[in-house]
């Protein structure tokens, strides 16, 4: 497996963060260079400056396939050092080594593995350049627009140290504007306060999302007021407000039920509302035959298996959007986006151990 660690501490070189596009392109072009194969089916795609490869095994002309495995080669900004790989005994620090540049060499190396070995399974191999950012030009694009799809999709993207992720939260970032009238703050009656509109709408929101819950997991809706501006004086009624939103969301709520929701109370308190990111939640039947399988294998690998949820948002949500399932799964490691970001390489090669028994048995 020293070529696995080898191709990692590669693709961590590349800084790839999203003010760096010819690093993107760079190490798209490297990716696609090392799978090149004459049993491989790439197709490269680039959407606003973001490219992103398909890799299959075999040429699906309807885009549908058992499997996709989905994996991004972006990253967060970092310190200069840590594009520059570490290996401290079994760990390989650097930016991205978990998150997730170490699980894409896993990806990469098993379809280059499975093309030398002449395998044909009806998989595919999707790799964006825009997750730190949105993924609408990454799998969104590729989901939405090129008509990829799966029985099911697997994400190493959330799942610590191989739990294996069947749930995630939906989710609905907006902003809210609110126009007010100015008057002087001795005399707050001939005003009318854009602020206080947007708490009330604060409050009213928080009512009709929030309950009371004792889930030891959190599994509930949350609201975050993450930023507001308005005002210009202390001694003036706030003739303006800028709100933002962080809305997650679990079953059986939904997406538009949200959005219904967000309108209505925005509508009511005189708001403008702006979308600036949504997303699906999933809740994945472990009883399905393909998850069914992958659990097996991952009790094979590793000995036992952990279920879990993610509270975040993922790339899972555009897979939710048409209805494909989705499990997610990481390997060991810690620190993501931080200073000393690192992956168990032991951990790596175990999830390309599952990853590759359970190509195999489908």
């Amino acid at each position: 497996m020293e070529s696995l660690k080898q191709l990692l501490k590669n693709l961590i070189q590349f800084r790839t963060t999203y003010e760096n596009p010819e690093q993107l392109l760079a190490i798209v072009d490297y990716v696609e260079k090392f799978l090149d194969s004459p049993n491989l089916y790439i197709e490269r795609f680039i959407r606003n400056g973001k490219p992103s490869l398909a890799v299959c095994l075999n040429k699906n002309r309807n885009r549908h396939f058992k499997i996709i495995f989905a994996g991004h080669l972006d990253v967060v900004p970092a310190k200069d050092e840590q594009f520059i790989a570490k290996e401290e005994g079994n760990r390989i620090y650097g930016r991205g080594a978990l998150d997730m540049k170490g699980p894409s060499a896993v990806m990469i190396k098993l379809f280059k593995d499975l093309a030398d070995k002449g395998v044909k399974k009806d998989i595919c191999l999707m790799l964006t350049t825009d997750e730190e950012v949105g993924s609408y030009d990454g799998v969104g694009y590729l989901v939405e627009e090129e008509g990829f799809s799966a029985d099911l999709a697997v994400i190493p993207d959330s799942g610590e140290n191989f739990t294996v992720i069947t749930h995630e939260k939906g989710v609905l970032h907006f902003s809210v504007d609110f126009t007010g009238k100015p008057a002087h703050g001795s005399m707050p009656w001939l005003g009318d306060s854009a602020i206080e509109k947007g708490l009330r709408f604060y409050e009213d929101l928080k009512r009709f999302l929030l309950y009371d819950s004792d889930d030891p997991e959190h599994w509930h809706n949350t609201v975050v007021l993450g930023v507001m501006k308005g005002g210009n004086k202390v001694n003036q009624i706030p003739p303006s407000a800028h709100l933002e939103f962080d809305v997650r969301f679990v079953p059986p709520f939904t997406i538009d039920e949200i959005k219904s929701a967000v309108s209505y109370l925005a509508k009511k308190h005189g708001g403008k509302i702006t979308v600036l990111s949504e997303g699906h939640p999933f809740s994945t039947d472990i009883n399905h035959p393909l998850v069914q399988k992958f659990i097996s294998k991952v009790k094979q690998v590793v000995g036992e298996v952990k279920f879990g949820k993610t509270h975040g948002a993922t790339d899972g949500r555009f897979f939710a959007s048409k209805n494909i399932p989705v499990i997610m799964i990481y390997p060991e490691g810690e620190d993501i986006h931080g200073d000393n970001e690192w992956v168990s390489f032991d951990s790596l090669v175990k999830l390309y151990n599952i990853f590759y028994e359970f190509v195999i048995s489908i």
